[in-house]
């Protein structure tokens, strides 16, 4: 090995980031501990990760029709231009 490293796309990123040791959790946070601004941040993000979910949700149903039409469509398709084909290549030549 030469001793060299390619930089990891991290890198590039690592003076963005917290300096130091990070902390790691062991123990459950009182309620109280926590504070108000970091409850409602939180609270927000899980709402927000709620409304996506949601949305993913509805865009499933939303489409599932359409889906399932295109989807009948192609195998419909699909199957005919095989068994043309399968025709023309046993009827051979006339």
């Amino acid at each position: 090995m030469s001793g060299l490293s390619t930089p990891s796309p991290w890198d590039a990123h690592a003076s963005d980031g917290p300096t130091g040791v990070i902390p790691v959790l062991t123990t459950v946070v009182p309620q109280e501990a926590v504070s108000p601004a970091m409850r409602e941040a939180l609270d927000a993000r899980a709402q927000d990760k709620a409304d996506w979910m949601s949305l993913e949700t509805h865009l499933l149903q939303a489409l599932r029709p359409e889906i399932e039409r295109m989807t009948t469509e192609l195998v419909r398709t699909g199957l005919r231009e095989a068994w043309r084909k399968r025709g023309e290549r046993k009827a051979g030549p006339l």
